[in-house]
């Protein structure tokens, strides 16, 4: 086996990963894969990927069906260019995915690992023909969004929602051909074990795209630009969308503004669905929240080391079915997280469990602003917590850190294979 980073050797154990969208893509979740291919490769596999042809941003664009990227060989099935915003036209690009990469897996030599993402929805499904197909493959599924459970949290039409019985059969169908299941978190990992699969659980969670060695102070500049003169500074950077909170977030600002003027100071540099709302439910009053423009990958890690603090949000109908991957980004720079969330879900566990942040409950709005004012007072526990949020970070989930787990899960898997073959 080789370690480099230029291809394994072709003794390496094989392994096929499939998802939606990879290399080049920059959508976050394709970032998450191409990251896993080259991880895993420098540690030993024979790493090759199944996507689409298709970007996920910009619709029209196509990528070549075949790519040999630094050694990780890359197949992309063609689609047709159907609108994925809509739920008929996503629903038929999940059909055709998934017969046609069952197809393509029967033309590449046989593997001994296979991964599966969540993108396309019901994804998982393949396994029920790759399990005919391959019966010695060890198969995990990797979970980043659940279905149907994200459809119905959207609060889709009567019609979808009536398919809902059916799309969970078909999941627990789905879920018995695997090895393992692996999931974002404790929530999302009960969440599968009410489909009685006998796979293993194991949660190994999307790590920061961006990493850091340290707590690095803010550049003055970019704080200036977010926060003003504020002595405590709190950033919402990312996307707000349906799966999202902001209302708790604009409470707790009115009340720290009730007590201290702009001393704390809220910035939301975000887009996506529930934006606009968020934008009208602030008025000119609302001195002390402030907005930026959505921040490139070159300008990210300036801003979000800016921020003392960084806000985070879930909706309680989505807990374990989705996990805000921006918790890992901001304790990735040393920033702990303030969390308007449910109790029982993912994040709330982990700041409970490492104290990397604070959740706010819906009764709790005036205690969360007693702790902010309480670190305006005591700058020197602002510094704590965050050297905290990395050293947890660093240790839980890194990239490193998780890919390690990644391999032993696998090998782990193939060893079990081969011995009950």
């Amino acid at each position: 086996m080789t370690t480099g980073t230029t291809g394994a050797a072709p003794s390496a154990p094989r392994l096929l990963l499939l998802y939606h969208f990879f290399h080049p893509d920059d959508v976050v979740s394709a970032r998450h894969f191409g990251d896993l291919a080259e991880e895993q490769q420098r540690r030993g596999w024979q790493v090759t990927v199944l996507a689409s042809n298709r970007s996920c941003r910009q619709r029209g664009k196509i990528f070549a069906p075949y790519e040999d990227w630094n050694g990780i060989e890359i197949h992309r099935l063609f689609r047709p260019d159907w609108d994925q915003s809509k739920p008929l036209p996503r629903l038929l690009n999940s059909v055709w995915m998934i017969a046609g990469w069952f197809l393509r897996t029967l033309q590449l030599r046989p593997f001994d690992a296979i991964v599966v993402g969540s993108d396309p929805a019901f994804s998982p499904a393949l396994a029920l023909a790759l399990r005919l197909a391959y019966p010695r493959a060890a198969i995990a599924h990797w979970c980043f969004d659940l279905y149907p459970e994200a459809i119905e949290a959207e609060g889709t039409s009567a019609a979808v929602g009536a398919l809902a019985p059916v799309a969970r059969w078909l999941m627990a169908r789905s879920y018995r051909s695997y090895d393992a299941l692996v999931d974002l978190g404790s929530r999302m990992q009960s969440r599968l074990a009410a489909y009685g699969a006998a796979a293993a659980q194991e949660t190994l969670v999307p790590w920061a795209l961006v990493e850091t060695d340290r707590v690095a102070a803010a550049d003055p500049a970019v704080r200036a630009e977010l926060f003003g003169d504020a002595k405590l500074g709190l950033l919402y950077s990312g996307n707000l969308g349906r799966a999202h909170e902001f209302e708790p977030f604009v409470r707790l600002a009115r009340a720290c503004r009730a007590r201290s003027g702009n001393a704390i100071s809220f910035c939301f540099a975000t887009r996506g669905y529930r934006e606009p709302e968020l934008r009208r439910a602030v008025g000119p009053e609302d001195s002390n929240i402030r907005f930026a423009p959505f921040a490139d990958e070159s300008a990210l890690v300036a801003r979000l080391e800016a921020a003392d603090v960084h806000l985070l949000s879930l909706r309680p109908e989505w807990s374990g079915i989705v996990v805000p991957s921006k918790f890992f980004g901001s304790l990735a720079v040393g920033r702990p997280v303030l969390y308007a969330g449910p109790a029982d879900s993912e994040v709330a566990t982990w700041i409970a469990e490492h104290d990397v942040g604070l959740r706010i409950a819906e009764d709790q709005v005036d205690a969360a602003a007693d702790r902010l004012h309480a670190l305006v007072a005591n700058p020197a526990d602002v510094a704590r917590w965050q050297a905290n949020a990395l050293g947890v970070y660093q240790r839980e989930f890194s990239k490193r850190a998780v890919n390690d787990r990644w391999d032993a899960l696998l090998r782990r898997l193939v060893a079990e294979r081969a011995g009950g073959a």
